[in-house]
């Protein structure tokens, strides 16, 4: 295992999108690692803390995270289908 990664790569492990790692930066939730050649350096270290992260915001699945469907009204989304042809 390396001793850095990069936001891709620890996305690319973790499954998840590297927007949503560099979120956690970007808002100050994780402390800003070192850089290298303008790209984050994130320790080997860090990633427990990056996965507790992501699961407090619900972007990292795991035993202590429940997973709302999409079109689940408590999220206040909707595909939009179900109201197209409801008057029909």
């Amino acid at each position: 295992m390396p001793d850095f990664y990069s936001t891709r790569q620890i996305a690319e492990l973790l499954g998840t999108q590297t927007w949503r790692v560099r979120r956690l930066y970007e808002s100050r939730r994780l402390p800003e690692p070192a850089r290298f050649a303008g790209r984050r350096a994130i320790p080997r270290e860090q990633i427990p803390d990056i996965v507790d992260a992501l699961r407090e915001r619900g972007w990292l699945n795991g035993p202590d995270t429940k997973k709302r469907p999409p079109d689940d009204p408590a999220q206040g989304k909707s595909d939009g289908l179900s109201e197209i042809g409801a008057d029909a």
